[in-house]
């Protein structure tokens, strides 16, 4: 199995790919007491990817079920539901919707897109690394990603901010976004 990095041949060819969720994973970090980072994921969510073979063309649209955000501890994870945070009763998804990838070279992208958050809609930016295109076992064409990025949760009024005495924050404005995905055409 071979990884494909020249893109030239049926570059203008635009094909579904989905997600393989057993070999992809949607994943925050944050900031606690300013001293050390608590992560966590989304045990759902799925992609529609629409793209020629260099993927320069992609369309992009992601949704993430808020009600399976997954830290490790329930109680955490019952908070981050919540009013305080994603207020998941009222808004249980979270969405992203591309608009424009720029090829930066034949490993890395910069994924531009809407982020919607509880009602909050806002432009982010993305860094996206192709991990390679293979043909699997089984005959079907597979392709791989890391995306990485980082949102103020402020923006998105995720504003729960209790301090500690020191007058830092329990929780991190800054949160780290990590994905990994696979995808088959």
């Amino acid at each position: 199995m071979a990884v494909q990095t020249n893109f030239s041949e049926n570059a203008g060819k635009k094909e579904l790919w989905t997600l393989d969720p057993a070999h992809s994973k949607v994943q925050f970090a944050a900031r606690h007491l300013i001293i050390s980072e608590v992560t966590g994921h989304f045990n759902n969510f799925d992609l529609k990817l629409t793209a020629g073979n260099d993927f320069s063309d992609s369309e992009i649209e992601v949704t993430i079920d808020v009600n399976s955000i997954d830290s490790g501890i329930a109680d955490r994870d019952n908070h981050l539901k919540s009013p305080d945070f994603f207020e998941a009763e009222k808004f249980p998804q979270i969405t992203f919707k591309g608009r424009k990838i720029e090829k930066i070279d034949d490993e890395e992208f910069k994924l531009y897109g809407n982020l919607t958050i509880r009602d909050i809609t806002k432009p982010i930016e993305l860094k996206v690394i192709y991990g390679g295109t293979i043909t699997d076992p089984w005959g079907k064409t597979r392709a791989g990603f890391k995306v990485l990025g980082s949102i103020n949760r402020f923006d998105y009024n995720l504003k729960w901010n209790a301090l500690i005495e020191t007058g830092g924050a329990v929780v991190g404005k800054t949160i780290n976004i990590i994905c990994d995905v696979e995808v088959v055409k």
